[in-house]
């Protein structure tokens, strides 16, 4: 069976890749930005909907914007993985129905414990109807659910992704944890079997190898497809204060690419198989997107078709040659 590499980065407007000029000059609106991204890639991950739920035309706006075989990863409100999100960041009925919530507060960070279990069942229901749009015009690639850092393993949490599957029936949903907790002593057999009996996909990670975080193994769990997530090597830049751009600054050589590559071609690997780029500093999450497409043989010498959307966005300046450009 042919297995249909899917590579891409996890953030098309991340404000670290907008300001590296990765895209071209004059590309400045999202559609823009997202028709550009798309010429070079045919997945990437939708992380605003970790941070917030946009309108119904969001998601059809991205839709209009890319080619037909382009596939969207949800990332799962951060509500649903045990994170906290400031109050303004919900829905208005959301917070208004917010135990003790005063317009002074209304900047609390706010947990899925603050919502009552009508509000709770709503803003899933709200979320998943987000997704349906994707799910329902085929452009959905898998539905991310990652977990807080300080999410350790409990068997409660095993019952919560069962919920997620019955809530979920038919989506392809990913899991990422992120606490060495979960591999230890029998954790490791309860964790990777419910996924598997669930059809949920276990996903990779290549991270620092700090003492609380997950191994670097690749585990196949679902039939539909299998996720690796790249967040970088920077060791120090994971230490408690640091900022996010500090934390994702690395960019991979060749040689640990390569090693990733060769655990792919040596696996009997599942249809699809996602490998996305998280390390989002300047561009060096798409310069290794680009890499790892390139060491998979799967760059065309061909210009794509949808280039023809973008032409004359870019404007190089009077008397010089044309940049490269990057990607966000």
């Amino acid at each position: 069976m042919d297995v249909d590499f899917r590579i891409g980065t996890c953030s098309w407007a991340d404000k670290s890749l907008l300001a590296s000029n990765w895209y071209p000059q004059g590309c400045r609106g999202g559609r823009d930005r997202l028709r550009y991204y798309s010429t070079f890639f045919d997945t990437v991950e939708a992380d605003s909907l970790f941070y917030a739920l946009p309108s119904p035309s969001v998601i059809y706006s991205w839709v209009a914007s890319t080619p037909p075989n382009f596939l969207f990863n949800a990332k799962a409100f951060a509500l649903f993985t045990n994170h906290a999100v400031s109050a303004e960041s919900l829905p208005s009925w959301c917070k208004s129905n917010l135990s003790g919530m005063t317009s002074q507060g209304a900047r609390r960070r706010v947990t899925l414990k603050d919502l009552d279990r009508k509000s709770r069942g709503r803003l899933f229901e709200e979320y998943k109807f987000l997704i349906s749009i994707l799910k329902s015009t085929q452009r959905l690639g898998y539905v991310l659910f990652q977990f807080s850092p300080s999410t350790r393993f409990d068997e409660r949490w095993l019952t919560y992704m069962k919920r997620l599957r019955q809530l979920l029936p038919s989506y392809p949903i990913a899991i990422e944890v992120r606490h060495i907790s979960w591999f230890d002593d029998d954790a490791k057999g309860k964790f990777l079997g419910l996924l598997e009996d669930e059809n949920m996909a276990y996903v990779a990670v290549d991270e620092p190898r700090l003492r609380w975080t997950v191994p670097m193994n690749w585990h196949l769990t679902a039939s539909w497809g299998t996720v690796v997530r790249f967040h970088g090597r920077n060791a120090e830049g994971w230490r408690k204060g640091s900022s996010i751009h500090e934390k994702y600054r690395y960019k991979y050589n060749v040689d640990e690419l390569n090693w990733w590559k060769d655990r792919a071609l040596s696996m009997q690997l599942p249809k699809k198989v996602f490998m996305m780029f998280n390390n989002c500093y300047k561009d060096y999450a798409v310069q290794n997107a680009m890499m790892m497409k390139k060491l998979l043989g799967l760059n065309k010498d061909d210009v794509p078709l949808q280039m023809s959307l973008i032409d004359g966005l870019k404007k190089p300046e009077e008397g010089k040659g044309e940049e490269k450009g990057e990607f966000n």
